[in-house]
């Protein structure tokens, strides 16, 4: 692939510095030449799971011919390379015991090495990520490599891909979030911890939002981070992210004996999630604008623009919004692409374009 014009594409890319408070951003289409993109992917870890073969500080992303391309911004100039399979990014994808067909195996660096669903089962015919079986169990290895499984009830399923891995009450031990369905309630988002000593190890419930109370109502995960700047992490989802969605960010409280996720603000009208959907990463972190605490970036409820909200003064504020020009259909990255130490936030529209975007 050759640009007709290499350093018109530079100098384009160059006009995506930062400029401190954010008040509307800037949209480029990174790479008009390219009649086809299909996916991208980051090239370092996510929230929620560690990639193998990734090239840190690269964007990977597939041509509609499936050919891979490694995209990177090397003193301004475009960097654009064919390269092989073992460097795109990964989940795991090791084979698991009882393991649901498409799990996402999630890898920690604490007190859980690993954690995977499983107990495939068709008891709850909801189908939101793209087929008909969910979660029965949930499984994690402990630091010293012991399996343990959580089982549910019959009424209940885990509606999900993965588990995410994070230290939500900042202990130093890290936690399991996902999504626990009840047949008569839907879905509500869990936290798990491994507690016990040895044999007795066991996964246990830490705290649950409140479900949603219908049936076939579902709600996404979004991003973990200390979005008020109180030293605590909260974490933040999309309840009904298919019908006018909520997004929630809440906080685990209380002692070891009695935690709970309190709610902490709310704000209508957004979307993570396409119904039908096996990706669940469109939502990112990373400071926005400028004053030192993460943002949320992530779809309007018609998922035709990427919003940026922040907690301040415990309200979810829209402080960016910026008009797609079609609609999200990928993962939302954060990437430096220019080597400044700020992200950018990337995305494949419905349309198959690559498009940053960053404060203007």
């Amino acid at each position: 692939m050759k640009f007709r014009s290499p350093a018109a594409l530079a100098a384009l890319l160059l006009l995506l510095l930062p400029a401190g408070q954010a008040t509307a951003g800037k949209v480029e289409h990174l790479l008009p030449q390219m009649r086809c993109i299909a996916t991208i992917r980051s090239g370092d870890a996510l929230l929620g799971g560690i990639h193998t073969g990734s090239l840190p500080g690269h964007v990977f992303f597939q041509r509609c011919d499936t050919l891979w391309m490694a995209y990177k911004l090397k003193r301004g100039v475009p960097s654009l390379t064919p390269i092989g399979g073992r460097f795109i990014p990964k989940f795991l994808a090791r084979r698991k015991p009882f393991a649901i067909p498409d799990a996402r195996v999630t890898v920690g660096a604490r007190n859980i090495q690993e954690a995977w669903l499983t107990r495939p089962t068709r008891r709850y015919d909801h189908a939101i990520l793209g087929d008909d079986i969910e979660a029965g169990g949930l499984a994690a290895k402990d630091a010293r490599g012991r399996k343990v499984e959580l089982v549910l009830p019959e009424a209940e399923v885990f509606e999900d891909r993965m588990a995410r891995i994070v230290d939500l009450d900042g202990d130093g031990s890290d936690e399991m979030v996902v999504v626990h369905t009840r047949r008569d309630k839907g879905a509500s988002l869990a936290i798990y911890a491994i507690r016990g000593a040895r044999e007795s190890e066991r996964i246990v419930p830490l705290a649950e939002s409140a479900p949603i109370g219908r049936p076939r109502r579902w709600l996404n995960p979004a991003v973990a981070a200390d979005f008020d700047g109180d030293g605590r992490l909260e974490i933040a989802w999309v309840e009904t992210p298919h019908i006018g969605g909520t997004l929630k960010v809440g906080r685990l409280e209380g002692s070891s004996e009695s935690r709970k996720l309190a709610p902490v603000a709310e704000l209508a009208g957004f979307s993570n999630h396409r119904a039908g959907s096996r990706e669940l990463q469109e939502s990112v972190t990373f400071d926005w604008d400028g004053d030192g605490r993460p943002d949320i970036i992530l779809p309007d409820a018609e998922r035709k623009r990427l919003q940026v909200v922040a907690l301040k003064d415990g309200r979810l504020k829209v402080i960016d919004s910026m008009e797609i020009g079609g609609e999200i259909d990928s993962p939302i990255l954060a990437a430096d692409l220019d080597g400044d130490g700020r992200g950018e936030a990337l995305l494949v529209t419905k349309d198959a374009r690559l498009l940053s975007f960053r404060p203007d």
